[in-house]
């Protein structure tokens, strides 16, 4: 009985064994235990192979070091229950820090995550290569400070394409989801409108308290970046984007089906949905089906576009090259035309050919009323003004009416800017360009496709849009978020 005492005491006074939180696993397949550093990730990442999935379990995580992904080695983060992972996160976490080079099509996507807190940059992905396959997706971000996810930095020329869906933003200040960046190219791609080759962003929920910042908008882009921005919902951030002086602007922007409104929460100035959508100008542009909401009025801008160029250096603060009037090196510079075409003002692709901007079928949510874009000169250039660089019906096509055709003539008659309805209600003529790549437009709802009148009363197709959804989406079983409410189906 003494040695049954004695040896009971000894066990109580051995500390019981606890599990560490950890990653456990070989090649392709890992599970990783709640409270897992961001270290122990690092050096799982380091043992995993090409294509790895590592699934977190749910409960608490506090990473503040960068978690940078290989280029040799695709890799997808995964929570096992949608949400229930919560990260307390400082400074940037996840990426690629300077690592991406080459043409990179390796699979990466980070998944299924709550994500509260955050630096300036919570997400960072960067180097001067390619990546075709990036997805992030379903994660919840809170009270990130500045912006959720970077692709791309000023110095290095990258590209960087795939989509980040389902996911949701609650912020109670201003916040972008995401800001793409990049060097200077004179290569940037040319003919990305409709194609993989963009970021695309659908099925993101942004939910803002207050407007604190309209100069950080809900996303931003430039240095050749191709965005296409589809099926969103925003409260109080303005949809925008820089243009040629920011590293000669993003090269295409694509913008439909989406509800963007500003309510009592937004900034002085912008509860009336001025510049809920503005671009500073470069680029090829769309933009379709939207639902714009304000409060406090309506304001007649809603959608903006403008080009810096068009005015002198010293009036509209920029360095990249000189006014566009007829004497710099790199524009157009025909006879009579002030410079035009500029290089890569808006309505022309990064090699310079005609690809007129379309918009139609965006509307104020409550009464339907047509919104169309406006060319802003805010500084009052004249010889050139902006209006000299980007012209109605010939850079750009408004669409003549909210309405749908009722017939082949009425309400747009094919004469100028651009109507929509069904195939059969297409006008028999048309009106094209003076410049090959112009004409007026119409876009085919029961296709989904736009098409341009490429020659004297003739049909081409000039655009249609990618498979939605994304189809790195496909086979994805990820409980989803229910879809917007208000959000107009085509008609």
């Amino acid at each position: 009985m003494k040695r049954l005492a004695l040896l009971f005491l000894l066990m109580a006074a051995v500390p019981a064994v606890r599990a560490e939180a950890a990653c456990t696993g070989s090649g392709q397949t890992w599970s990783c235990s709640a409270g897992t550093t961001a270290s122990q990730v690092i050096s799982t990442l380091g043992s995993a192979a090409d294509g790895a999935v590592l699934t977190f379990a749910s409960g608490s995580y506090s990473w503040s070091s960068f978690i940078s992904f290989s280029n040799s080695k695709g890799v997808t983060i995964i929570c096992a229950t949608q949400g229930a992972c919560n990260v307390a996160a400082t400074g940037t976490v996840l990426g690629m820090n300077g690592s991406l080079s080459g043409m990179n099509t390796k699979p990466y996507r980070i998944s299924g995550f709550t994500f509260n807190g955050g630096g300036s940059i919570l997400l960072w992905f960067y180097g001067p290569g390619t990546l075709t396959n990036l997805r992030i997706d379903h994660n919840a971000f809170n009270q990130t400070t500045d912006t959720v996810i970077m692709l791309g930095e000023n110095s290095t020329v990258g590209y960087i394409y795939g989509v980040v869906d389902h996911n949701i933003v609650t912020n109670s200040a201003s916040v972008a989801l995401a800001q793409l960046i990049g060097g200077s190219s004179d290569a940037a791609p040319a003919g990305t409108r409709g194609t993989a080759r963009n970021m695309y962003f659908e099925d993101n929920t942004i939910n803002i308290s207050t407007q604190t910042n309209a100069g950080l908008g809900c996303i931003d882009s430039w240095g050749g970046a191709g965005v296409v921005w589809r099926h969103n919902t925003t409260t109080n951030c303005l949809v925008t984007t820089h243009g040629v002086t920011h590293s000669w602007g993003p090269v295409n922007w694509e913008v439909y089906s989406n509800a963007i409104t500003t309510n009592g929460g937004a900034a002085s100035g912008f509860r009336d949905c001025y510049r809920c959508f503005h671009h500073q100008g470069s680029g090829e542009f769309l933009m379709f089906d939207n639902s714009f909401t304000a409060s406090g009025g309506k304001n007649s801008t809603p959608l903006a576009m403008t080009h810096y160029r068009s005015a002198a250096p010293s009036v509209a603060g920029y360095s990249i090259a000189g006014r566009c009037d007829g004497t710099t090196a790199g524009d157009g510079n025909r006879v009579g035309l002030l410079g035009y075409p500029c290089k890569r003002q808006p309505g022309r692709d990064s090699a310079g050919a005609l690809q007129p901007m379309y918009v139609w079928m965006n509307r104020w949510s409550d009464t339907g009323g047509l919104i169309t874009m406006a060319i802003e000169n805010p500084w009052g250039a004249v010889s050139p003004s902006v209006a000299d660089h980007v012209k109605a019906n010939r850079d750009y096509y408004n669409a003549v009416s909210a309405a749908p055709q009722t017939s082949p003539t009425a309400p747009f008659n094919g004469t100028s800017g651009m109507g929509f309805g069904t195939v059969a209600n297409r006008p028999a003529t048309c009106t094209t360009g003076a410049e090959t790549g112009g004409g007026v437009g119409y876009y085919a709802t029961d296709q989904s496709t736009l098409y341009r009148c490429s020659a004297a009363n003739t049909w081409t197709v000039q655009y249609k849009p990618y498979t939605y959804p994304h189809p790195l989406t496909a086979g994805d079983t990820t409980t989803r978020p229910a879809p917007p409410t208000n959000v107009r189906i085509i008609r």
